[in-house]
């Protein structure tokens, strides 16, 4: 199984709250069978999310999770018509999500992705491809981070 593939993408995530969206990513996360309980991983976004926030500005959020809940290492992606509130560091509401789901025993490939994903937010026309582009053009932009 692939961390990224075409089918963790969800262009039209249902929603209005922060707890809505990560609902609707948990039950990707379970329909594409990374992890086993999708309410656990509701409260493991939360509690993350209690920590510091995961908005990182122009519209765009990085809600993770390491747990034992996680049975393998994915990337989902998310795309909201509703602008929602999420505390973001710019203040600004949030339609645009990449989550990170990290069994707990990979707490080196969390902070590696992390890091590779949040670096390329401060690029203009890596976010404009996150917020406009096709789900093929997504799909290609994140796995092309991925790559370097």
């Amino acid at each position: 199984m692939t961390m990224f593939n075409i089918d963790h993408i969800n262009m039209n995530l249902n929603g209005t709250t922060q707890r809505e969206i990560l609902s609707s990513l948990a039950s990707l996360a379970k329909s594409q069978d990374i992890v086993s309980d999708e309410d656990t991983l509701v409260q493991d976004y939360l509690e993350r999310e209690k920590e510091s926030t995961t908005g990182f500005g122009n519209g765009v959020a990085i809600p993770h999770a390491r747990t034992n809940n996680v049975k393998t290492t994915a990337i989902l992606f998310g795309r909201s018509s509703s602008d929602v509130e999420w505390d973001s560091l710019d203040g600004k509401p949030v339609n645009t999500f990449i989550s990170l789901l990290v069994p707990n025993d990979q707490g080196d490939t969390h902070l590696k992705l992390l890091a590779k994903l949040s670096r390329q937010l401060v690029h203009k026309d890596f976010v404009s491809i996150l917020k406009t582009g096709t789900k093929e053009e997504v799909f290609e932009a994140i796995n092309n981070v991925l790559e370097n």
